[in-house]
Parts: C-alpha cells; sequence; structure tokens
C-alpha cells in the first residue's frame, strides 16, 4: 500500500518536474546563443502594479500546484489503509480551509491591484497623448531608499510651468445607489457615495510624494524646483468647491490642469530635470 502512495505522489510530479526543468533548459540555452538588442527601455504606465499582479498569478499557480500535491497525498493515506480514515480526511479539510482564505486573500488582492493597474495605464494614456516637444510625460517613477521599501510616483509631468506629481486612484463606484458615480472633494478629502469611506490619504500620498520630489530635484538642480501635486479619479464625476494643496479632478481635466499656468522654468532647467527624470523611469533589462 505505501508502494500505492509513493505511485500517486510521482504521476502527477513527476511530468510537472520535468515540464519545469525542460522550460528551465529551453531558456537558459537561448539566453546564451542571444541576447536583446535593447538594455532598457521606459517604464509604461502602471509598471509596479503589473509586476505586482503578476507576483500573485504566481502565487496562485503555486497554490494550484500545492492543492494537487496536497489532494494526491491525502487520497494516497486514504487508499494505502496505514492511516486511520480520520487522519487523511482531518488532513484535507485543514489543508482545504488553509487554501480557501489563501485563495480569498489573493482574488481579492489581485482585483484591487489589477484595477489600480488599469486606472494608470488608462491615466497613462491621456498623458501619452498630450506628450509634446514642450510636455514630458514619465510614468511609475520608482524611489528606492536605504532601509525602506521601494515605493512610485504613478507620473510625473514636466512642462515649461513646472513639475507635476500625479497620483491615480482608481475605486469602484457602489451598485444601484443615488448618485453612486459622483465624489465630492471639499478640498481636504474626497467624500465618496456610501458605503465608501471618505478618503484624505490619497490626497496627504500625493503631497508627500511632490514634496519628496522637490526636494530631490531642488538638490540636483541647486535651485528650489516647485512640484505641484494632484489626485486623478477616473470614472467619476468629481464635484465641490473646495479647494486646497492637492487638488482633485477627473482624467478628462488634466490638459487644462497642465496648460493654464505660467511659464516658470526655462529651457535649459526643462532639458536639465528631463535627463534627471529620465534616468529614475527606465527599466533595466541587462539583468
Amino acid at each position: 500500500m505505501l508502494q500505492q502512495m509513493w505511485f500517486l505522489l510521482l504521476v502527477p510530479g513527476l511530468p510537472v518536474a520535468s515540464l519545469i526543468l525542460w522550460m528551465h533548459f529551453l531558456v537558459t540555452k537561448r539566453d546564451r546563443r542571444s541576447r536583446r538588442p535593447f538594455d532598457d527601455m521606459p517604464r509604461p504606465a502602471g509598471y509596479s502594479l503589473q509586476k505586482r499582479t503578476v507576483a500573485i498569478l504566481d502565487s496562485c499557480m503555486q497554490m494550484v500546484m500545492l492543492c494537487l500535491v496536497m489532494g494526491v497525498t491525502t487520497w494516497g493515506m486514504y487508499v494505502s489503509s496505514r492511516f486511520p480514515v480520520w487522519i487523511p480526511l482531518g488532513m484535507g479539510l485543514a489543508i482545504c480551509s488553509f487554501l480557501a482564505v489563501r485563495a480569498a486573500l489573493l482574488v481579492n488582492r489581485y482585483s484591487n491591484g489589477n484595477l489600480g493597474l488599469l486606472g494608470e495605464q488608462l491615466v497613462g494614456q491621456i498623458l501619452d497623448q498630450l506628450s509634446s516637444d514642450t510636455v514630458h510625460v514619465f510614468h511609475d517613477l520608482e524611489v528606492v531608499e536605504p532601509g525602506k521599501p521601494a515605493w512610485n510616483i504613478d507620473h510625473v509631468v514636466l512642462t515649461p510651468a513646472g513639475v507635476f506629481a500625479i497620483e491615480t486612484k482608481a475605486r469602484r463606484k457602489p451598485r444601484e445607489t443615488e448618485n453612486g458615480h459622483k465624489v465630492t472633494f471639499d478640498g481636504q478629502q474626497l467624500i465618496f457615495p456610501a458605503p465608501l469611506k471618505p478618503d484624505r490619504q490619497s490626497l496627504a500620498q500625493a503631497g508627500r510624494n511632490a514634496g519628496w520630489l522637490a526636494e530631490k530635484l531642488t538638490a540636483l538642480n541647486g535651485e528650489p524646483i516647485p512640484v505641484i501635486p494632484a489626485v486623478v479619479l477616473p470614472g467619476w464625476w468629481v464635484t465641490g468647491t473646495g479647494t486646497g494643496p492637492v487638488p482633485a479632478f477627473n482624467p478628462k481635466a488634466l490638459k487644462g490642469f497642465l496648460s493654464k499656468r505660467p511659464t516658470v522654468l526655462s529651457p535649459s532647467r526643462v532639458r536639465a530635470i528631463q535627463a534627471q527624470l529620465t534616468e529614475r523611469s527606465r527599466i533595466d533589462l541587462s539583468r
């Protein structure tokens, strides 16, 4: 009976292991014979969230494999007659409960991450359409500081009118709620329709990001470089007349927000900042 259990374990395990080893061999062989024609590229909108959602999908695949292996193991313990029935039954229930809770958490994280990714991509496309010789758009500006987890600024726009740090916040809308498509901005918080809670954190985050970027650019350029923060809410009708340090609006208002400002940066300063932002917003593909 023990031999039967080992047989049940090897039947699904050997093909999977063989496939993984074969794929690894093919990738290694390809990398030895050729290389990419380029070593870096600009970071696309939502790149950090894209990596995060891919990692979540990898975790889901690992869970599926674990479920298959543990299912076969439990069945092997049952048919081997070496264990009382309650042992494989209890093990199966415990594993199923753990996987169910884990799956629920992963599905929720993936759903939220994917929504955020779509929101950043939508806003990124709108900003890219505004790009020109005088409007320079950067996405997913990565920030890596010693001793701190990496974070990013969703979008940075550089124009002669200044530097803009834009955060995208994609939120689901409640169903069957009156005015469920509207969010009120009073200058200090975003008031969403019930049952969603008011949001102050997004405005504070945008302000912090702009402050960090202003500090870095000022240090690099040797003169004050103000950075203007903003929060963009794709798909929401933003109402309210409140004014605050961080404005919030629908992506359709981006063009007016960026253009209706006086020139504050000289062409030489714009070129210098453009080079500095370009360096921080590229993907290293050489590794």
